[in-house]
């Protein structure tokens, strides 16, 4: 989680990350910019999707991303998938 997603991952029985999204018109304002968030999130999803683990990885936008920019957003979301190979990798290890 930061100041722009929430992200909630759970492993699954596929060999592939599967992405889940959860923006509301009350979060980012009219269909545009809803629209135009959840492209950025899958587009940068299918970039990182090679590290990710098999998971069931759901990302839900959070307030502030209304006054973000694409570029703020991209880098916010780089740093959560990589948190999620992390957090993923480690619980497997144990």
């Amino acid at each position: 989680m930061d100041g722009f997603f929430t992200v909630t991952a759970r492993p699954n029985d596929r060999a592939c990350a599967r992405l889940g999204l959860a923006v509301s018109l009350k979060v980012t304002g009219n269909a545009v910019a809803r629209n135009r968030l959840r492209r950025i999130v899958r587009d940068s999803f299918r970039l990182h999707q090679h590290m990710l683990p098999a998971a069931d990885i759901v990302v839900a936008a959070r307030p502030r991303v209304r006054e973000a920019s694409g570029e703020h957003l991209r880098a916010s979301l780089a740093g959560l998938w990589k948190k999620v190979a992390k957090q993923c990798a480690g619980s497997s290890a144990s």
